[in-house]
Order: structure tokens, then C-alpha cells, then sequence
């Protein structure tokens, strides 16, 4: 990401947390493996590692949040080799809603040509017994010009006071998003198993099981970019490591 862009950031955020002289921040640090890079659906290369870094605080009501992330596949034929994702968002509740609108810049070391940039608006709420209903629409006003939508349902069942089993299952679909159709492309269902064994630090041992429509690719590779495949099926297993402050 370029500095300017990142001075962009800072200044459209710096207003907000001026009125507030002394805010509490709070932020984790994340670690993770995943057997594959999963993404909207798709396998962009296989053995991910993964490394985040998250920061928020409460600005007169709203969550001010940044996140870099950063990540590595171990797979010569990956379509993605090294990626770095900055985002910012500002969350507030309404009632029973929970809104975040945020800013997304995807940077790509090897392939700059393929940075892109994305708005998001993502809308949650409990809809019945604890289980979160979520929704959020993705534009890319850069490299693709189009949308990504997606739905999900989750609920998390306590299993004692340092388990808990979080379930979750969503569809993902294009809208407008230049080489695509304009339809649902996946849908998957998830489960992570979080322990706490302290106050501040989980793991989350996982496991994602996704379905691709048999109108789109199911993986992207270094020799095939636009992508291989119709539709099909995928398991991916990771286990995620997070240290809150």
C-alpha cells in the first residue's frame, strides 16, 4: 500500500478520534495455517499462512477499527503467492442492528497490476435462539467494477468456560463483477472449536466445507488465472492462534 494511501486513511479517521483526548484501544494479534487459500469460494493455492494485526477503539459511539493482514502460500502453481490486505471500518449499533461501513485495499507484492480496492457495508442481528443473521455487500470501484454479496447464519454453543462451538453457514454471489455471471457462486458451511485456555488467548482449530456453482472456477493457478474448473467441492482444515490487548 502506498503511503499516500495509507496518509489518506489516517486523515479521513483522525477527525473522528480528535474529539475524544484519551481513547482505550484494544487489539489482537492473529497467527494462522489453512490447508488451502479459500477465497469467495474459489482455491487461490494451497498451505496458506496467515499473520493480522487488528486495532479498534470507541470514538463518541462508533468502533473505529484497522486490520492488516498478510499472507503466504507454500505452492509454486499458486495464483496468489504473497498478499497484504489493509482495512478500516467504522461500526455503530441501531437498535437491535449491528452496521460497519469499511474500506478494503488488496495488495499483491509480485502482481501490482492486480492491487485492487473495495467498499463494504455489512448489516448483522440476532434473529432467533442466538443465531446472527448477516449480511454484507462488497464493491469493487477499481480493478473490477462490481459487486460481491454475501449471506450468512451463525450461532455459537458454549461447551464450558473455555470451549465454545462456533457454527456458520452462508452463500457468496456476484452482481455486475467484471468475468463473472451474474449469480450465487458458493455456498459453504463452517465450524471452529475456540479454546480459551486464558483470558486473552484463543485457538480455534477449523474446518470449511464449500460448494462452487458449476458456472464458475473452482481454483485459480499461476498458469491458470482465469480460473479451472466447474464448480465443486472443497474441504479446508486451519487452526487459528489469537492474543487479545
Amino acid at each position: 500500500m502506498t503511503t499516500k494511501k495509507m496518509m489518506g486513511l489516517l486523515a479521513v479517521a483522525a477527525p473522528l478520534m480528535a474529539t475524544q483526548a484519551v481513547a482505550e484501544i484494544e487489539g489482537s494479534i492473529t497467527a494462522g495455517y489453512s490447508t488451502d487459500y479459500e477465497f469467495r469460494g474459489a482455491t487461490l493455492g494451497e498451505d496458506l499462512a496467515e499473520a493480522s494485526v487488528a486495532l479498534s477503539t470507541e470514538v463518541n459511539g462508533f468502533t473505529i477499527a484497522g486490520n492488516v493482514w498478510y499472507a503466504s502460500t507454500n505452492d509454486n502453481d499458486a495464483f496468489v503467492d504473497n498478499e497484504a490486505d489493509y482495512t478500516l471500518s467504522v461500526s455503530k449499533s441501531f437498535g437491535a442492528v449491528n452496521a460497519s461501513l469499511g474500506y478494503i485495499y488488496y495488495s499483491y507484492p509480485e502482481f501490482a497490476e492486480s492491487n485492487t480496492q473495495e467498499l463494504f457495508l455489512t448489516l448483522s442481528t440476532e434473529i432467533y435462539a442466538g443465531i446472527t443473521g448477516t449480511v454484507t455487500g462488497y464493491y469493487d470501484f477499481d480493478l473490477f467494477d462490481g459487486w460481491f454479496m454475501y449471506a450468512d447464519l451463525g450461532k455459537s454453543f458454549t461447551v464450558n468456560d473455555q470451549l465454545a462451538l462456533n457454527l456458520n453457514a452462508g452463500i457468496g454471489a456476484y452482481e455486475s463483477y467484471t468475468g463473472f455471471a451474474n449469480a450465487m457462486n458458493h455456498y459453504y458451511v463452517k465450524a471452529g472449536l475456540a479454546w480459551t485456555p486464558k483470558e486473552n488467548l484463543t485457538v480455534t482449530p477449523f474446518l470449511k466445507y464449500t460448494v462452487a456453482d458449476s458456472d464458475f472456477p473452482s481454483e485459480f493457478t499461476a498458469a491458470d488465472p482465469l480460473g479451472t474448473g466447474d464448480g465443486g467441492e472443497n474441504i479446508v482444515g486451519g487452526v487459528t492462534i489469537s492474543v487479545a490487548f
